[in-house]
């Protein structure tokens, strides 16, 4: 007899080489490929149980509910399951805020769904199931590095488990509350009226390679230049859209100043950002207090979160 309730925990990721855009096919296709790394303590726990009537219960606004709702009936449609379901979720993290729990969430409904009816789906299956609630979602399905290979059934990969290279990350939390406009409502945006995207398209591909040849040399350095860079360039086609997306507060843009002035004085940390005020640090474990400490002091910023890269999934 299948299990009655599953629990299912996914962490956040953060693309140090970003997917910004959509391609015009269905399903929720990046528009290019990304490479990620799991945040180990950033992590959504969702209960999925049998139940009379489909319920949804957590912190979740109402456009929030809806896509998830949706996303489950996606789900069983596929599968031809009729079994209602209550759902259950909740994020150690602030929600829709730039921190991915987006990605976490789509993943561990996907994780526990898979689960809960027996389906023993492969994880690339997973993947692409995930993809469909949340772009981002599609590398949450595993922990470490990890690549999204795009195309007509985009997914997602792990290139590298996380003791390949142990780094630390601290995220630097902005903005409490939830971003002002979303994630996709602002990659239509910027596809449609930006100029600058037509070259952010050109030249990811050569973002991606300079990458995956940082990440499997362990070469801190070339990995923290071309992540500042492609975190920059894909903000700069947003704040050339149409109006403009601008996500960034005073403190961030002084944190990302810190960061650059700590690695010139031959600290080892690197700064990204998402779509949203949040700004996550990459160190070396060596130099984490070092980065920790001066954070503390910058106005603006309301709390810290340490982690280290991880993220494989849990369910039971």
């Amino acid at each position: 007899m299948s299990d009655s309730s599953v629990t299912a925990s996914a962490a956040a990721n953060i693309a140090l080489v970003k997917y910004w855009g959509k391609s015009k096919s269905t399903g929720n296709h990046p528009a290019t490929a990304s490479l990620s790394i799991g945040l180990e303590h950033l992590r959504t726990t969702t209960r999925v149980a049998r139940s009379d009537r489909d319920r949804i219960c957590g912190e979740l606004d109402a456009r929030g509910t809806n896509r998830l709702a949706a996303f489950v009936d996606l789900f069983r449609s596929q599968f031809g399951i009729k079994q209602a379901v209550t759902i259950t979720t909740s994020n150690n993290f602030p929600t829709a805020s730039g921190l991915a729990s987006s990605a976490s969430g789509f993943a561990a409904v996907t994780l526990a769904l898979d689960r809960l009816f027996g389906l023993k789906l492969s994880d690339r299956e997973k993947s692409r199931l995930a993809r469909q609630g949340s772009g981002s979602a599609a590398r949450s399905v595993y922990g470490g590095y990890v690549e999204v290979v795009p195309g007509d059934n985009a997914y997602a990969k792990q290139i590298l488990p996380p003791e390949h290279w142990s780094l630390d990350v601290i995220v630097a939390i902005t903005e409490e509350t939830g971003k002002p406009i979303g994630s996709t409502e602002a990659m239509e945006r910027t596809a449609a009226t930006s100029p600058l995207y037509p070259a952010w398209l050109e030249t990811h591909g050569r973002d991606m390679d300079i990458a995956r040849r940082a990440v499997n040399n362990r070469d801190f350095e070339q990995l923290a230049d071309i992540s500042e860079h492609n975190c920059l360039k894909m903000h700069g086609t947003m704040l050339a859209a149409r109006p403009p997306v601008l996500y960034w507060k005073p403190a961030t843009l002084a944190i990302m100043h810190l960061a650059q002035h700590l690695r010139a004085k031959g600290t080892r940390v690197f700064f990204t950002i998402d779509a949203g005020a949040q700004v996550k640090l990459i160190c070396d474990p060596a130099d984490t207090q070092t980065v920790y400490r001066a954070l503390e002091s910058l106005e603006g910023v309301s709390r810290l979160i340490a982690t280290h890269i991880g993220g494989e999934p849990h369910i039971q």
